[in-house]
């Protein structure tokens, strides 16, 4: 079970909010800040097409082996895309100090 955890989940989370950090870090255009999670998006839509298609010929669902994968590393991508940014804005952003309320 922490083998599924790690590589499911704490590894994509990880990885994509280092991705969204660098992202915007190192650029001030929003469109090279969306590319993140517009990469994450489709790499799962072309492993889910792929997987898909293997399955065809089997009479069995494939809608579990869909959520497992790519359905879990995706969501966690995409969290850790959040995160990134967030830790992004929250580190280089603006702040608004208001001295009335000292």
């Amino acid at each position: 079970m922490p083998i599924v955890i790690g590589l499911f989940l704490l590894l994509p989370l990880g990885a994509g909010a280092i991705a969204e950090y660098v992202c915007c870090r190192l650029s001030t255009r929003r469109l090279v800040r969306l590319l993140p999670p517009a990469a994450v998006l489709a790499l799962t839509a072309l492993a889910a097409a792929v997987r898909l298609e293997a399955w065809q010929s089997q009479t069995a669902s494939p809608l579990t082996q869909l959520l497992l994968f790519p359905g879990l590393p995706c969501a966690a991508l995409l969290l850790g895309c959040l995160l990134g940014a967030r830790l992004w804005r929250r580190v280089w952003g603006p702040r608004v100090i208001d001295e009335r309320h000292r």
